[in-house]
This record gives C-alpha cells, structure tokens and sequence, in this order.
C-alpha cells in the first residue's frame, strides 16, 4: 500500500449521504481492497456504526456493529478476568503479557492455532511473519481462513483476525520470506519466537539466529498424526536444535504434508502447545520444554519425553571444536589473517566501514549475490565473512558448512564489535 486517506462527515447525515470516504493508493486492486477492508474493520471498533435493513416482512435488527446498541462495551478488565482470577497470573502477570513481543513465524496450520492463543492471552505485541497466500488446500488444517481467502495473503488475514479477537494488543505483519539476510532485523524487535515453520531451512535458520541474538525460540514439527515441541533457552544448558543435527537435513528427507497427507487436528494441538509454552515462559509457570522434547502421537495419545543434552562442540551454541569452529575472534591471540580472503558480505546500500584484520584480500561481494560469486571462490584456502553484526554471515557459513565446505568463517560480532574493540583500525 503506498497511501491511505480517511475523511468523515460530521452533523446530521440524511438516508444516502457518505458518511466516511476512504482511499487508498497501491500498487495493485487486491491490495487496495484489503487495506479498506481493514480501516473499515478499525472504524467499527473505535466509533458505535450500527445499520439496520428495513424489508416488507420487518426489519434486520441491528447489524454490522461490534457492540450491540445496549450492550456493555468491552474493556481490558473484563476481557482478562477469567484469567486473572488465576493467582499465578493475577493483574501483575497480565501486565507482564501487556508487555511481551512476540514473534510467530508461519501462518500455516501451526501459526493459526498459535495465534488465537496469544493473541487472547494479551500479548501486547504480536508479530506474524510468513510470505505465503492461501489455496485450497491449507484449509482443512489452516483454521484462521476460509474458501473466500483462497489466494489472499496469510499473515494479513492472521492479523486481521487476531486483532479483530482483541482491539487491546498491537499485531504486525512481515509479508516477507525469512531470510539470513531479513531474519536478524525482524526477531530484533521480539522477546520470544515461535517457529511455526514447515521446512529445514527456516527451521535451522531461526536455530541459528536465536542462538546468536539470544532470543527464547518455541520449536514444533508435525509428521501425519504426531510431532514433536521443544524450547530453545539461552538462559539453560541444555543446546539447541543443532547440538542434536549439527548439519540442516537435506530438503525431502522426510515427506511433507502435500506429500504424505496430515491430520487437521494435528498441527492444531502442536500450535496450541506452543502457544502454551510461550505464555509459560512469559509468566514464569511451571517448567518449560528446555530440558527435554515432547513427542505426541494423537493416534494413540503416548507421549514421550527425551531428555535434551547440549553439545560442548556445537557449531551454534558450544564452543566449537577446532575443526568445526566458525564465529572468530579477530582479536584473539595468536590470530593471523594475513594469508586468508576475507569478504564483506553487507550489501550495497549499507554504509562499510571495515576493520583492516591484516588481510591483503578483503573483497565486498554482497550475500544477496551469492548466487553469481560463490563458484568462484577457491574452497581450499580459508576465507573469512563479515557483516555489521556477524549474525548474516554467521548463518551463511554454517550453510557452506552444511553443504561441504570446511574452511570458511564468519567474523564473531561483526565489524560493530570490531570497531568497539579497535576503533583506530577502522578504515573507509
């Protein structure tokens, strides 16, 4: 959407004058449709719009309101009273809601009974992040749409519901595609995340960056009738997902929904408990799957518990074996650059301030590209990548890593740390 405008009349208004008059300006029809749709929908909710239909047989009553005229009006209080009558939430544990950011990632069958949840439980920030839009086939197990919103984007109708559901929390969309690139920008502005995910990649991308910036992350995937939920705590020793599979699986290895069918209800209890855990954490109640993954089979309702134990040489969150180590500290002692390449892997808009590590090949070559320059790097000699914040080419080395290569590095902290360490070495 590029532009919208809303201008009201005021005074008394006689049958078939227009009462508010909106525009918006976007790029294309659909968009335009849905940003009305949705400032109708905010309108409804801040000023009393009634509408009653008069037919020969009577009339329609009172329609198209969120409140009906007479009717108490909804407030904060009262939404959450049921739960605050709970001593272990109670008015100070929603308030700690209030001030939760949350972060979802997926609107599939996952994110849309995860949503609902949060979204209920007063989590005042809400972020929903997935680049998808709906066909036919999610809606057996994808609760939060209908057959109307085939083709219609995921995360803007999730919102569009959750907000809808509680007028007293702040929901965001990220209508784009996770990324190594676009991941470090967007979990920055969230406390917890859920990885609401259905494939390796963005399920081992969200590892990664959560280890890296310190984020709680919410795990769960679903095979047919089961799954599995576990939680990633910086705070506790227990590792995370590549502790247990230091390399990403292969893409395929294990057939997905469209490949070998899924029970509807199956990803709804998995979105529920993660939901759970989310809101456990927040208040502080009992434990949460830190310790150990959950598996659930719904066929038979047995659930097992496996104990999880951190990997001291992790490539992520262990302090990695010589062999495998990745992040670096240029300043350590004993480090020695010289004979190694080293790419800046920021991209062209960033303002690049470097560090000079005693490297004579310090190359710019930006990771959106990569695709154009990798071939040409020699994987027999060490190369070094670098970023503002080492967390972009942190993931993309472990990604080579994971596709064989064994002599490439990300720059521990980035060039911002670099330069608070040795701000004199900085050279433009």
């Amino acid at each position: 959407m590029l532009e919208a405008r809303c201008i009201h009349r005021v005074g008394r208004l006689a049958v078939g004058d227009t009462a508010v008059w909106i525009g918006v300006a976007a790029p294309h029809r659909r968009e335009a449709f849905e940003a009305c749709e949705w400032i109708l929908d905010q309108l409804k909710r801040r000023i009393p719009i009634w509408k009653k239909e008069h037919f020969a047989d009577g009339d329609s009553g009172w329609i198209g309101s969120e409140v009906t005229p007479g009717e108490a009006p909804v407030t904060e209080e009262n939404f959450y009273s049921r739960q605050m009558r709970l001593r272990e939430v109670s008015p100070a544990g929603q308030a700690k809601l209030k001030a939760a950011r949350v972060l979802v990632v997926g609107a599939g069958g996952l994110g849309c009974a995860a949503i609902p949840y949060l979204a209920a439980a007063g989590v005042g920030t809400l972020g929903i992040c997935d680049f998808d839009r709906v066909e036919a086939t999610n809606l057996h197990r994808q609760v939060l749409f209908g057959a109307r919103d085939v083709g219609k984007p995921k995360a803007t109708l999730a919102a569009r519901f959750a907000q809808r559901l509680n007028p007293f929390i702040a929901v965001r969309t990220h209508g784009e595609r996770l990324s190594a690139e676009s991941a470090p920008g967007i979990l920055q502005h969230y406390d917890l995340v859920l990885d609401c995910t259905d494939n390796f990649a963005t399920k081992f991308l969200l590892n990664d960056t959560a280890v890296a910036m310190k984020k709680i992350l919410v795990q769960a995937s679903i095979y047919q009738f089961e799954g599995q939920i576990h939680v990633y705590d910086p705070a506790k020793a227990f590792g995370c997902l590549r502790c247990v599979w230091p390399e990403t699986p292969a893409e395929g290895c294990v057939g997905s929904c469209a490949e070998t069918g899924v029970l509807g209800v199956v990803p709804g209890v998995f979105g529920a408990l993660q939901a759970n855990e989310a809101i456990k954490f927040l208040l502080g109640l009992g434990e949460p799957l830190s310790e150990a993954v959950l598996l659930f089979d719904l066929r038979t309702l047995a659930t097992t518990r496996i104990r999880r134990a951190a990997n001291p040489h992790c490539p992520v969150c262990g302090d990695g074996a010589p062999t495998t180590e990745i992040d670096l500290d240029p300043f350590a002692p004993g480090r020695d650059f010289s004979q190694w390449t080293v790419i800046d892997v920021r991209e062209e808009h960033e303002a690049r301030p470097i560090v000079a590590l005693g490297s004579p090949e310090w190359q710019h070559r930006p990771l959106s590209r990569a695709g154009d320059w990798l071939a040409s790097l020699d994987r027999s000699q060490p190369c070094l990548f670098v970023c503002g914040r080492g967390i972009r080419s942190g993931n993309f080395a472990r990604r080579l890593r994971g596709e064989g290569w064994t002599k490439v590095y990300s720059l521990a902290g980035g060039i911002d740390l670099a330069l608070k360490v040795r701000p004199t070495s900085a050279v433009s």
